[in-house]
């Protein structure tokens, strides 16, 4: 017989609609059941409910009289004997108490002589004419004695006296009155049974205790119309029915009856008789007494219920409500249950059919994103979640193997991109956690400068105390197994663990060696777990396993490549150096510029007022690291003797000294002519005065010389002329100067002058002057448009040339020989292969002599051309070479002179203005100084006054 099959989802569909129709049935019978008979249980509890209502609306409204009695009860206003005129202020007071309490109808108190006072409220009409008072009267005072007197009072509501009545017609005594007669010296306010208050027309109480001398009893008439009134509000349905009783069943107050409360007793009983309530009549219980009666071909529940006034006075609460009032929700509820669960039943079955396809949708989900695996398509998504722990058991395996796939090839990608090992070992932990759920995971690296192994991430829940250095030196095996690969498994209970077992939280700890291309141990990871791992945990390490095996050659790429950057930065800073030590009087310029450029760099980023957006990142950083230390490689191109010109004849050496020399020889040529004079026959006198003469006038002019050659003064017009008069002297020259001379020299010289022959004293020859190579003149090379200007000749070393210089030690043509060292230097940088992060370098480097105005060199950018680093670097070279020490042509300035200049070039369109303000403000000068300057350049400054004029000038600008 063949077998018949049928889809998941007709099983499901068909099981589920029958559990559901069983269970609706089931359930909806059981509820309108149970919620009938606790619904007809709560008919009792509402009753009760009710009573505690009409209790607590009784103690609420009495709370006030209660108070009223005690007070008189205390007070000597119930014991003297003046007149009750005399008592305003009493009289007040009980007034005020009559209009806060309106069921409150007399205040009262007799004596035990048989005295008698009661006080009665007039606020209406009705009132005032009961009593045929006044039409102003407020309160009605009645004081009556044994001996027959009744003495009535008026007052008014400002305690005047608006009418008296006396007679002698009294017969009423206090002390036969239940009140008076119930009233006991303990203190406590007693209540009487409610009884039919004639003048008012109402049932009512009357509240008495005894004064504290004993001597008098106060009582108060409270009606219950308070109670009445509170009927309306407690009814539980529109057709509910409540009467409160007395003790003696008599009617106090009633809701939705035809009784009436002025009904006389008799046709009263005939009436509750013949009324829903006859069941509960005459019916003494301190419970609840709960029936269900038919009335009116009617199923009514009818509850009696007591109230207590006080502990020897209850009344009784009876109330009758419908069935199908009751349960009428109840029922609309019932049909309502039926009448959606038959719709239920009806759309049941596409419902069902709708929950298994859903229940089918992963399976067909999840042989989708297999297929995706498949084409190596890895979206690492959410898999479908399911309810079927089979299908989730797959599909939770089938994502950890997706997941682990995309994470493979995320960090090969990491591994070729990633230059940074803190940041991938943060990446290594945080899997290694996801992978494993591990409570302790801490990543070592071997550090070589300490010999030993440093943490370099930590992403531990359980600490882990034990030092790894330690632990591996006591134990030389588990060394020995992480540099062979290894990984090692310890347990807490290990011997080898024992002395370190007070510092071990974990149960289990193992380490997976990270090794290098060379096989090298480079860094250890150490996993800890709280408890013993699950088979399914140990299943993870191999995996973990083949992602620290990325990591490793991750921090073996990443190492190479610090190491790279470290030598090139060694590099950058040995050519710096080399610089400096090239030229003993600029020695340290490369290596101090770069610590100004920082203590900048960090000043404008913390800066929110010039440069609110500014901001350097890592690149950034990098840099201006490189640019401040090659700013002046270009210098590598200058000659020393250029660089260091202290004197204007100064070249390998200082010239004055051949000039020294030829005033010497014309000084001795004087003395030669002095004895030549004397062997001819002259005048001894004569010719002594002419040859000291001839000498004291070349002692002063080679002193004149020597003066111009310092090149500390600006020389006049008139300097320069008495400079050219002394170059007429001639001397004579025997010797030929060409003789022992390169080459080169003796080229530029030309043809030889037949010897002797006389030359001024000074002089411009053709061999001062030193063409360019080749004759091709710099800015045939040029790679940009350069401003600087060179001359027709590399150097002239013609001495009047170099003597007539007016200001310095440097000629026209040295001095672009100086200058030129910044196109050197750019176009040094610009040759070199920069990444793109370092593109900039040549223009921050190159960009230092330049001037925020457009006037300054090497290409005559202003300020929106220029970088703010290129601006940092302009301030850092003009400070440091202001300050620096160890310039032969100049001496060191001090602070105020330095910040003097610096002020006047920052108003001048030198510097950049706003950044000279940072540099103030935030005294980088101060903090430059207290590394790099003598205690005596550290004077006092002022720095208010520069910042002061600074601004003035932004503002005159802006």
């Amino acid at each position: 017989m063949k077998k018949h099959r049928y889809s998941l989802s007709i099983h499901i569909s068909s099981l589920f609609l029958v559990l559901t129709s069983l269970i609706g049935i089931v359930l909806i019978t059981i509820s309108y059941q149970h919620s009938q008979h606790l619904l007809m249980g709560s008919a009792k509890a509402v009753s009760e409910e009710n009573s505690q209502k009409l209790q607590s609306a009784f103690q609420k409204t009495t709370a006030p009289i209660f108070s009223a009695l005690d007070f008189m009860a205390h007070s000597r206003f119930v014991e003297t004997e003046s007149p009750i005129y005399d008592k305003p202020f009493w009289l007040s007071a009980i007034e005020t108490t009559f209009k806060r309490n309106p069921h409150l109808v007399a205040l009262y108190f007799g004596a035990n002589n048989g005295d008698f006072t009661m006080l009665r409220p007039l606020f209406t009409e009705q009132e005032r004419k009961r009593f045929n008072a006044p039409d102003t009267a407020s309160l009605f005072v009645n004081r009556t004695k044994v001996d027959g007197t009744n003495d009535v009072y008026f007052f008014n509501s400002q305690q005047q006296e608006v009418g008296v009545r006396k007679s002698l017609d009294n017969q009423f005594d206090p002390r036969k009155r239940p009140w008076y007669t119930s009233a006991q010296m303990d203190g406590e306010i007693r209540l009487t049974e409610p009884y039919f208050f004639y003048f008012l027309q109402t049932f009512g109480v009357t509240l008495s205790r005894t004064s504290m001398s004993g001597s008098h009893v106060v009582g108060a008439d409270f009606t219950l119309e308070s109670l009445s009134s509170s009927l309306n509000e407690m009814k539980g349905t529109e057709h509910s029915k409540l009467v409160l009783f007395d003790n003696q069943f008599s009617l106090l107050g009633q809701h939705n009856t035809a009784l009436n409360i002025k009904e006389h007793n008799t046709q009263l009983e005939k009436h509750l008789a013949n009324s829903v309530f006859a069941s509960v009549v005459n019916r003494i219980s301190n419970n609840t007494i709960y029936e269900n009666v038919q009335f009116e071909g009617e199923e009514w529940s009818v509850t009696l219920t007591p109230v207590f006034l006080s502990q020897h006075v209850q009344l009784r609460l009876a109330e009758a409500d419908r069935h199908k009032d009751l349960l009428k929700d109840l029922i609309s509820m019932r049909d309502k249950q039926i009448t959606i669960a038959i719709i239920l039943l009806l759309v049941c079955f596409g419902f069902v059919w709708f929950i298994s396809q859903r229940i089918a949708r992963p399976l067909k989900h999840l042989v989708e994103l297999t297929d995706n695996i498949a084409r190596f398509d890895f979206k690492k998504t959410r898999y479908p979640k399911t309810m079927i722990k089979e299908l989730g058991n797959l599909t939770q395996s089938i994502q950890l193997m997706e997941h682990t796939l995309y994470d493979l090839l995320r960090l090969l990608r990491d591994t070729a991109s990633n230059h940074e090992f803190d940041v991938l070992a943060k990446t290594i932990a945080q899997k290694s956690y996801m992978i494993t759920k591990a409570e302790t995971i801490i990543l070592y690296v071997y550090d070589y400068s300490q010999n030993e192994f440093s943490v370099v991430t930590n992403h531990a829940i359980i600490p882990f105390k034990i030092d790894l250095n330690r632990l591996l030196a006591d134990t030389p095996w588990l060394l020995a197994e992480l540099r062979q690969g290894n990984t090692v498994h310890v347990n807490r209970d290990d011997n080898m663990l024992r002395k370190y077992r007070d510092q071990m939280y974990n149960s289990d700890i193992y380490l997976f060696p990270l090794l290098n291309r060379e096989g090298q141990l480079v860094g250890v990871l150490n996993l800890g777990y709280e408890r013993a791992i699950s088979d399914d945990q140990k299943d993870k390490h191999a995996f973990l396993r083949e992602l620290l095996s990325f990591a490793e050659i991750a921090k073996d790429n990443i190492d190479r490549i610090q190491q790279q950057k470290d030598m090139l930065n060694a590099f950058v800073e040995l050519i710096a150096s080399s610089i400096d030590t090239k030229s003993p009087y600029t020695g340290g310029h490369c290596q101090r510029v770069p610590e100004l450029a920082n203590m900048m760099a960090h000043a404008i980023e913390e800066d929110k007022q010039y440069f609110p957006h500014f901001t350097m990142s890592k690149a950034q950083w990098e840099s201006l690291h490189l640019a401040a230390w090659l700013h002046d490689c270009g210098k590598v191109t200058t000659p020393e003797y250029v660089i260091d010109k202290a004197t204007k004849l100064e070249t390998i050496y200082d010239r004055i000294h051949e000039v020294r020399m030829r005033f010497e020889l014309l000084k001795k040529q004087a003395e030669c002519d002095y004895w030549q004079g004397l062997a001819q026959g002259g005048e001894e006198s004569q010719l002594r005065v002419v040859m000291q003469q001839t000498q004291h006038t070349l002692d002063e002019e080679f002193a004149f010389v020597a003066k111009c050659n310092l090149g500390s003064e600006n020389m006049s017009q008139d300097d320069v002329k008495r400079l050219n008069k002394i170059a007429q002297r001639e001397w004579q020259r025997t010797l030929d100067d060409t003789l022992g001379v390169s080459w080169i020299e003796a080229a530029r010289a030309g043809q030889a002058q037949q010897t002797p022959v006389m030359e001024p004293l000074l002089c411009d020859k053709a061999v001062h002057l030193i063409p360019w190579v080749n004759g091709n003149r710099p800015q045939d090379v040029w790679q940009h448009d350069f401003i600087l200007k060179p001359g027709n000749v590399r150097y002239n070393r013609g001495e009047l040339h170099n003597l007539s210089v007016r200001s310095g030690t440097l000629t026209d043509e040295e001095r672009f020989i100086i200058n030129d060292h910044i196109v050197q230097t750019i176009t040094m940088l610009e040759k070199l292969p920069y990444p793109p992060h370092l593109k900039s370098v040549p223009d921050i480097a190159g960009n230092h002599h330049e001037r925020v105005d457009g006037k300054g060199y090497p290409r005559g950018l202003d300020e929106d051309h220029l970088s703010v680093e290129a601006r940092i670097m302009a301030i850092a070279d003009v400070f440091e070479a202001l300050t620096s020490s160890d310039r032969p042509y100049k001496k060191a300035k001090t602070l105020s002179e330095s910040l003097n200049i610096m002020t006047t070039m920052a108003m001048s369109g030198h510097l950049d203005p706003k950044l000279y303000l940072l540099f103030l403000e935030h005294e980088i000068y101060l903090e430059y100084a207290s590394s790099f300057l003598d205690e005596e350049q550290c004077d006092h400054i002022n720095k208010q006054t520069h910042i002061k004029e600074v601004k003035d000038f932004l503002k005159a600008q802006y």
